[in-house]
């Protein structure tokens, strides 16, 4: 690995703590505060957004958070970006034109945003070679596939084609890729890495169910956005299927438009009164939610990869998640949690109640879980892959 100090412009929507969008904020600036960690200089474009309604405090200025210098580029429709993922920052574009040539390596992160279509465009001007991480946001799935097209035909596709390299985060989305035509000699794989330290110390146990009045209850736990993609409605529907009234559903997201079509199901299935809505949770709740939690079930489809069920093993709970996401390649392989087929509502039922039931089994699973992370998905060894292709995107 060349050990220079380089010069990193990373290109992101949302950033640091913009963790109302998921899982790609984070994992940017856990990659950044890595690289700024063994001496190189990272900068991010970003927008101010956090969520539907707030914006950074920094917004319109640049900041250094954690030694990694970040411009939160004002967008024009806070809504706009929530609700459509159309990100309008005011000054990007001449800040590309100003600064792009001074970087040594490029990193877009997401596709399908005018963002990397103006680094696409100054990128070609000043012949400058940029990698693209597409976090999952790569094939035309789920809403809006009909305008996914048409901005593919006039945007997307140049910003495909002309990139030097593509990562994927699990094998799931090399399918992605070269399902989009993209060569797959042109793809490498590193799986999103791990904060080992912040699991170091754990909230107080109980602390959860104390806030929530779930003393003496068993507690199932989905933590993620509240799309289709993440399939809360076929939790829900799997969590019906219990026969004890003594377990209750947990599910700690924020809402991306689908949460009335789960509250449907929810009174369809005449479960109001085991079923709690936190909204989204960050820190030490969000630790405290895993911690307490029997199980952590992750039942999305079309998911590349997905933190949260490492998240959770890293506080000792047992975890479920469907065997079409990235991250169940390596809760399969290694035999470190449950694998259930996406919308197979009987199977999830069962595996909920056998997990809750039979505890020791579970737990053998997240002792082997727990070791596998701390020796392949921390980001040390994560940063190390990374900048193996930086080296060789310039070479």
């Amino acid at each position: 690995m060349d050990n220079r100090r380089l010069k990193i412009l990373q290109i992101v929507p949302y950033f640091y703590p913009a963790w109302a969008y998921g899982g790609i904020p984070r994992v940017v600036y856990e990659l950044s505060k890595e690289l700024v960690r063994r001496g190189h200089e990272v900068t991010v474009y970003t927008t101010d957004v956090l969520d539907q309604v707030s914006r950074c405090n920094m917004s319109g200025k640049e900041a250094v958070v954690d030694g990694i210098k970040v411009r939160y580029f004002r967008n024009l429709s806070n809504t706009m970006a929530y609700a459509h993922q159309v990100f309008l920052p005011k000054g990007f574009s001449e800040a590309i034109r100003n600064n792009i040539s001074g970087f040594d390596i490029i990193h877009l992160h997401g596709h399908r945003n005018i963002l990397n279509n103006i680094v696409h465009y100054y990128a070609g001007k000043f012949n400058k070679k940029y990698l693209l991480s597409g976090h999952g946001t790569v094939p035309r799935i789920e809403r809006r596939t009909g305008t996914k097209v048409i901005f593919d035909i006039f945007f997307g596709d140049r910003v495909l084609r002309d990139a030097e390299h593509f990562i994927a985060v699990s094998g799931h989305e090399v399918g992605q890729y070269t399902a989009m035509g993209i060569d797959r000699k042109k793809v490498s794989v590193i799986y999103n890495g791990i904060d080992i330290d912040a699991y170091s110390i754990l909230p107080e146990k109980d602390s959860f169910r104390l806030k929530y009045g779930l003393s003496g209850k068993k507690i199932v736990l989905f933590i993620g956005k509240i799309t289709p993609r993440k399939g809360v409605d076929f939790l829900v529907r799997a969590f019906a299927g219990l026969q004890t009234e003594n377990v209750f559903l947990v599910i700690a997201g924020n809402d991306m438009g689908f949460r009335g079509k789960v509250e449907m199901i929810i009174r369809e299935k005449s479960l109001q009164d085991r079923v709690l809505f936190t909204g989204l949770l960050t820190d030490n709740e969000k630790l405290a939610a895993y911690q307490d939690a029997d199980v952590v079930v992750y039942p999305a489809i079309h998911e590349i990869f997905g933190l949260v069920p490492f998240e959770a093993i890293m506080c000792g709970t047992p975890v479920i998640v469907t065997d079409d996401c990235g991250c169940g390649e390596i809760i399969g392989s290694q035999d470190i949690g449950y694998l259930v087929k996406y919308n197979d509502i009987s199977a999830l039922t069962d595996l909920i109640g056998k997990v809750i039931c039979n505890k020791d089994e579970a737990l053998e699973k997240v002792r082997k879980g727990r070791k596998f992370i701390m020796d392949n998905l921390d980001w040390e060894r994560t940063g190390n892959k990374y900048l193996d292709i930086y080296n060789g995107v310039m070479a």
